[in-house]
């Protein structure tokens, strides 16, 4: 695609009005300390008048200067988890004003967890502009590092931005879909889709629009998902659907013909332009390779930008396989209640901690359960290789809010620590007191894995019977529910070796489950298989639930509800075959 005048004019545009954002940050790293001081008194003088800035001191603490304003602050607030919140929030929801903000949220930005009910988020003005200011910065670097995904399209895979409204009228909804809605004219004019899709009721009328226009568009550079898993169902969904899109796709959107179709659905359904030729070109693709890939519908992509931290390893070779070998930056580590590390390099989860905006505290990770006064170290008091707990504070209401995500340092630009997600405070499985962690099982099965079946997900939990404890994977193989005599007995075989590998790798990184194996307290793991499609049946049924679907993610380990073995179905995944 040939850059327009207009598009260059723009580029420079972007280019002189980042000089002074890039050049402050650059100084910022340097000077850690003073940074988030500043960050601190502008958020507390921001929110002093509110119930919560009065009964806090805050105006009085903002007057403080140097380790004197951080000792008053820890002294005077205490750290408290999303519950700790809750009273605050379920009022300001029912439209109560200045009670952690100023006046009212503009909205609330859910989070979502696989079990666990969404957490509201407040968010108001100033919190938007201390996250997009980071944003802008990561952006920058982003373009500055690929110039070439300025000459095609973007793809954007976000959740709705109102999925509802509070008793008091205050939408909530998702944050990378608020971010969407608000682009500008320019960057409207790159999408791919249009950013009202998703404001599509029906998360499969979503799905399909977004891949109809997608598939419309030869020349996509870029593609925007928070989840891999998400970009993985997305590959799937397309080879599963090809036949009907392609068909869509040469005769037109089938909303036009749809009574029943909703406004939005019609609107986009006439806004549609059919494409015959492309819709023979990929048909070519789809009866010569038996199957229709990311990497073959796309052919220029340029740059995946997803998550890469934690357990989200395991999925990005399957990503690359779907997609082809693109290079792919990771999003940071962000979350409904902020952004916090600005990553400046491809295929690293590793980020530059986003000083500039949201102030940060952190605990070392051997402290368990924080006290509420508990002592905590700034950004420039870390240490290379250390393992933290990440404490928060923000203009949107949250102070000194245990995120209860640890953190690896894992260098250092100028003073400021760059840090890697690891895993959630408390992601472990203890059945006889071994604290088996996320990321351990992770990595085990990265290297159990290789060579193995071709997996769609996995889960771990455990059983116990008799006072024996057992680890059990779940998985879902690709094409796993439907085999020969032959075929199963093929892949009996690959995951007795799986298995094999599994636990000899836990063994390796847990101590206490080696121990507990070799004197009988834990037996040897066991593996069933869940019917194929179970983990996109799970993402759909809590995106019904009213959870952001781009924020769902596969469950690595699953906490079992009654010690006896483990049979028939779990989170409502169909067990199909036992190893």
């Amino acid at each position: 695609m040939k850059v327009s005048l207009m598009e260059k004019v723009l580029g420079w545009v972007f280019d002189t009005v980042m000089s002074g954002p890039v050049g402050r940050f650059q100084r910022a790293v340097t000077r850690p300390f003073a940074t988030q001081e500043e960050g601190l008194r502008r958020i507390l003088l921001s929110n002093a008048n509110t119930e919560f800035g009065r009964d806090h001191d805050f105006a009085a603490i903002a007057e403080l200067n140097g380790p004197d304003i951080w000792k008053k602050y820890r002294k005077t607030v205490p750290i408290r988890s999303y519950t700790g919140f809750g009273p605050f929030i379920d009022r300001m929801k029912q439209g109560e004003e200045n009670v952690l903000i100023p006046g009212r949220p503009d909205m609330f930005s859910l989070t979502s967890g696989t079990t666990s009910e969404p957490k509201f988020c407040p968010i108001n003005k100033n919190f938007i502009r201390e996250h997009h200011r980071q944003h802008l910065l990561w952006m920058y670097r982003v373009y500055t590092d690929h110039p070439a995904v300025n000459a095609g399209k973007y793809l954007v895979v976000a959740s709705p931005a109102e999925m509802g409204r509070t008793a008091g009228d205050i939408p909530y909804g998702a944050m990378s879909g608020k971010q969407l809605d608000v682009q500008s004219i320019p960057v409207r004019r790159r999408m791919a889709a249009p950013s009202r899709l998703q404001h599509l009721p029906d998360a499969e009328d979503r799905w399909l629009n977004l891949l109809l226009f997608a598939l419309a568009e030869e020349n996509i550079r870029v593609v925007t998902s928070v989840n891999p898993s998400t970009l993985v169902a997305m590959a799937g969904r397309l080879n599963r659907d090809a036949p009907r899109l392609l068909d869509y796709l040469a005769h037109g959107h089938p909303g036009l013909n749809d009574p029943d179709a909703s406004p939005g659905l019609r609107a986009l359904a006439s806004s549609f332009k059919p494409n015959p030729a492309r819709a023979r070109a990929l048909g070519e693709i789809l009866r010569s390779d038996g199957q229709l890939t990311p990497a073959a519908v796309w052919p220029h992509l340029e740059l995946l930008l997803t998550w890469q931290g934690g357990a989200s390893s395991f999925y990005l070779p399957h990503v690359k396989t779907l997609w082809g070998n693109t290079a792919m930056r990771c999003l940071g580590l962000r979350a409904s209640e902020g952004t916090f590390t600005l990553p400046t390099r491809d295929n690293d989860p590793s980020g530059v901690l986003a000083i500039g905006g949201h102030v940060m505290e952190f605990i070392p990770a051997d402290v368990e359960n924080p006290r509420e006064y508990e002592e905590t170290l700034l950004p420039g008091q870390l240490e290379e290789g250390g393992l933290y707990r990440l404490v928060i504070t923000t203009s949107g209401g949250f102070y000194r809010y245990d995120l209860a995500d640890l953190v690896r340092v894992t260098g250092f630009v100028g003073r400021t620590p760059e840090v890697a997600f690891e895993r959630r405070a408390g992601a472990v499985l203890s059945a006889t007191g071994e604290k088996i962690t996320e990321d351990q099982v992770v990595a085990a099965m990265d290297l159990a894995a290789e060579g193995g079946p071709l997996l769609n997900g996995f889960s771990v939990t455990f059983e116990v019977e008799e006072d024996v404890a057992r680890y059990i994977l779940l998985l879902e193989v690709t094409g796993g529910s439907d085999l020969d005599r032959h075929q199963e007995k093929r892949l009996s075989e690959r995951v007795r070796q799986l298995l094999a590998v599994f636990d000899d790798e836990l063994m390796h990184r847990n101590i206490e489950y080696q121990g507990k194996r070799d004197d009988g307290r834990i037996a040897k793991p066991r593996a069933v298989l869940l019917q194929t499609g179970s983990y996109d049946s799970l993402r759909q049924r809590l995106a019904a639930q009213g959870k952001p679907e781009n924020q769902i993610k596969q469950p690595i380990l699953i906490r079992p509800e009654a010690p006896g073995r483990l049979d028939g179905a779990i989170l409502g995944m169909t067990i199909c075959r036992e190893f």
